[in-house]
């Protein structure tokens, strides 16, 4: 056999052996070698086009990804600009809408997204945004269903901080007053608030990123203001269920919520009552609010409680401190509040009782006040202790506000004489008398109304005969 005829039963030998290795190993490189230069392909015409890419076919894509995920609302999304290298996408504008919310942002930056594993869906949701930072400008909420909007200046956050920051928050009503007040046929109170600067700290946004619960180390409000107006012009709603307590709302919240501090500095708050559309509201203020609020929680044990303490100033006149103590888990509405005032001429509190109560201080000056106040199961009792001294009252005739009508002048003579003790000091003519609390919670009591109504229960026992 010559040796051209043993050479090619060698190979023939070869591929019986091995089978097709050879020809599939030359194939598989050949399949890698084109594999790659797809891959450079595709990277170097991102690169170059990514833009036109992005704002086209991917904003599309991801408008319409949303719709069908969540039915109802639209997603649109202004210019898109990625850069490769920083890892860094921003949107111009974004706009959400549903028959019942509107979202309008001006630019928003996310920064560190791993955009690979979201988009092979190879990790969670927390380990993909796990470094992510944002940055959003120029926020609008609109909610038309309860008539309020948000805007912020600017929302900052850092998933690997554990930061959240808002800048020049507001919560105020869509339109004004008026037509807030008209699109309810009941009395409504409106709020309003401004917080310059708004910073959760310690968030644990993995935890809320796969919907286990909301927890942080401190949440502080910085120089907010917050007003209250109420519209007693409308008449009071039918009584159909009673408003939940602090430690009802809070176990109302379905995931677990715990934030370990709660504080507001340099705040100021206002509540107004208006009889009639147009008139002049009744006024009460506190300044320089200071408020630490700890252990909120919604689930614990039997002994786990909330305090919180705070302070501020009455109309300018006088400080008030308050500690409450509140169960976390306590199957009825139990709590202890107690707290104190510090000398204050009672004239001042006229803003506010000219038109809410139609009664005038015309002089009294208190020299100290403290209360203690224990609740069980929606029955408060408690002690109030005050020293007084000069107090006399008017009483207002309701149509003119006035003091000088017969009928006004009558009563208030008989409010003076028998009903008001004019002093309460140790030193007067007769001993010193302590108010009595006694109040029991009535089914339309809110939280901050039965906090209050207790409270005057001990207060007008002070000042009675």
């Amino acid at each position: 056999m010559s040796n051209r005829g043993l050479r090619k039963n060698s190979v023939c030998d070869r591929v019986r052996k091995h089978g097709k290795t050879p020809l599939l190993n030359r194939l598989s490189v050949r399949v890698a070698t084109a594999l790659v230069a797809v891959v450079i392909a595709v990277a170097i015409f991102t690169l170059v086009f990514g833009g036109a890419i992005l704002n086209g076919y991917g904003k599309e894509k991801l408008e319409r990804v949303f719709a069908r995920a969540y039915p109802g609302y639209a997603l649109r999304i202004g210019k898109l600009d990625y850069n490769v290298g920083a890892n860094r996408l921003v949107a111009q504008s974004v706009m959400l809408s549903s028959t019942n919310i509107t979202l309008k942002t001006g630019q928003i930056l996310l920064k560190d997204v791993h955009w690979a594993a979201l988009f092979w869906g190879t990790r969670t949701r927390a380990d993909i945004l796990a470094s992510v930072r944002l940055d959003a400008t120029n926020l609008v909420l609109e909610l038309p269903q309860v008539h309020y909007g948000i805007r912020c200046a600017r929302l900052r956050g850092s998933v690997r901080d554990s930061e959240l920051i808002a800048e020049k928050a507001e919560l105020l009503p869509l339109g004004g007053d008026e037509a807030f007040f008209a699109a309810h046929t009941f009395r409504t109170p409106r709020f309003h608030a401004v917080v310059p600067e708004f910073k959760v700290s310690g968030l644990a946004y993995a935890e809320v990123f796969e919907g286990k619960g909301y927890r942080a180390r401190s949440v502080q409000f910085s120089r907010p203001s917050f007003d209250a107006l109420v519209n007693r012009d409308k008449p009071r709603e039918p009584f159909v269920k009673s408003p939940l307590m602090l430690h009802e709302a809070l176990a109302a919240i379905r995931l677990p919520l715990q934030v370990g501090n709660f504080s507001v500095t340099n705040g100021n708050f206002t509540y107004c009552e208006r009889l009639a559309v147009g008139g002049d509201p009744a006024v009460l203020t506190f300044g320089d609010v200071s408020l630490a609020v700890e252990g909120i929680a919604n689930r614990g044990e039997a002994t786990d409680t909330i305090q919180l303490h705070g302070q501020g100033d009455l109309m300018n006149a006088g400080t008030i401190k308050v500690l409450m103590i509140i169960p976390v888990a306590s199957p009825d509405f139990s709590m202890r509040y107690s707290g104190s005032m510090t000398a204050m001429d009672l004239t001042r509190l006229d803003g506010f009782l000219d038109i809410a109560e139609h009664t005038r201080i015309k002089s009294g000056s208190a020299q100290a006040a403290t209360f203690e106040i224990d609740v069980t199961d929606g029955q408060a009792h408690g002690h109030v202790h005050a020293t007084y001294q000069d107090l006399e009252i008017a009483l207002l005739d309701k149509e003119t506000g006035s003091e000088e009508g017969v009928g006004a002048r009558v009563a208030s003579f008989f409010a003076n004489a028998l009903k008001i003790r004019n002093a309460n000091t140790s030193s007067g003519s007769g001993p010193r008398k302590d108010g009595d609390v006694n109040y029991t919670r009535r089914p339309d009591d809110q939280f901050q109304q039965f906090v209050w109504f207790a409270l005057r229960t001990g207060v007008m026992d002070v000042i009675s005969h």
